[in-house]
């Protein structure tokens, strides 16, 4: 005899039950609390300016490949044993071939909160032997991807190449930057490393961009009486080499701006050199109106760029090979 199956939705039920008596399976399922379950498993501060892959890495997903613009992982929407889901990180956008679905990362938010776990249960059987909750946790801790980790001075040729392609010197890039060795996933990997406030490291190589956690913001200073915002230390390294040294605030990502009010505070005039787009618009406004001093937008030396960085490489275009950010 074909079993009968029964969902039920209970607001209240503070877990749920199976009741199978003869043909008739009900699955009693509390809607209300696997919700707020989810939402406390997540854990996920997002920020709409906020890079896919930088947010995929918080929360302990690797790219198993980097093919040009395009970053290849394990889906975090479910589980599977080939790399299908594709972050495009020029247009910071994703999509998964397996589920035909894709977005920005509100979207994929969605997905993870909610909205997957409602699709998957519309789109398969339900099983007869009890309801089945999906756990969006990671496999690993986001801190738990880099192991082994190693400092030294930046000396390695490959790395050095690399930056000279973004317009660095290796005297400004070694006075600045340190090398990083370090395992992961059971793979020894260098590059770049860009240190922050906490202890943390930016890191950067031709194939990869990523952080040792803490992440934080960088400070510099020289002892000068105005200060310089940057979004990431490639684009500090181009204002370097463009202008010279200068104090600096490194947000090596706009979610890190309200972590920046005390540093910046300490100065009359803040300068910001952030993208020209509407993410580095809206995160130069949102400074001018946590800053106590005169804040300047200075995104108007590369107006024609996306930013500070691109604005150096085509000044010297047969040095630079610029790739990603």
């Amino acid at each position: 005899m074909k079993r009968k199956v029964y969902v039920l939705y209970f607001k209240h039920l503070s877990f749920n039950k199976v009741f199978n008596k003869r043909s008739t399976l009900f699955l009693f399922i509390n809607h209300h609390s696997t919700f707020q379950q989810l939402n406390k498993q997540s854990k996920m501060n997002i920020s709409d300016n906020m890079a896919i892959t930088e947010f995929l890495q918080e929360h302990g997903y690797q790219p198993t490949s980097v093919k040009g613009n395009n970053w290849w992982y394990l889906s975090p929407l479910r589980n599977e044993l080939t790399a299908s889901f594709k972050v495009d990180v020029n247009k910071n956008v994703w999509y998964d071939f397996g589920l035909g679905k894709g977005g920005n990362l509100r979207t994929l938010e969605k997905l993870l909160l909610y909205d997957n776990n409602k699709w998957q249960s519309s789109n398969h059987v339900i099983e007869p032997k009890f309801p089945v909750i999906q756990n969006l946790q990671p496999n690993k801790k986001a801190d738990e991807a880099f192991t082994n980790v190693t400092v030294m001075e930046l000396t390695n040729h490959s790395l050095l190449y690399y930056l000279k392609g973004r317009g660095v010197s290796a005297s400004v890039a070694t006075c600045y930057c340190k090398e990083i060795h370090y395992t992961n996933h059971g793979k020894r990997y260098y590059a770049v490393g860009f240190a922050n406030r906490c202890g943390g490291y930016e890191i950067r190589n031709a194939y990869f961009k990523g952080c040792i956690s803490p992440k934080d913001i960088s400070i510099i200073e020289h002892g000068d009486d105005d200060c310089h915002v940057f979004e990431g230390f490639i684009d500090f390294l181009s204002y370097v080499e463009l202008h010279g040294d200068c104090n600096a605030v490194v947000l090596n990502s706009v979610i890190n701006i309200t972590k920046a009010s005390s540093a910046l505070n300490k100065y009359h005039k803040v300068y910001c050199h952030l993208d020209n787009d509407e993410a580095g618009r809206n995160a130069t406004k949102q400074i001018m109106r946590m800053c106590m001093g005169e804040v300047v937008d200075a995104s108007s030396e590369y107006a024609e760029s996306k930013d500070i960085n691109e604005f150096l490489c085509k000044r010297m275009p047969r040095l630079c090979s610029r790739s990603q950010k």
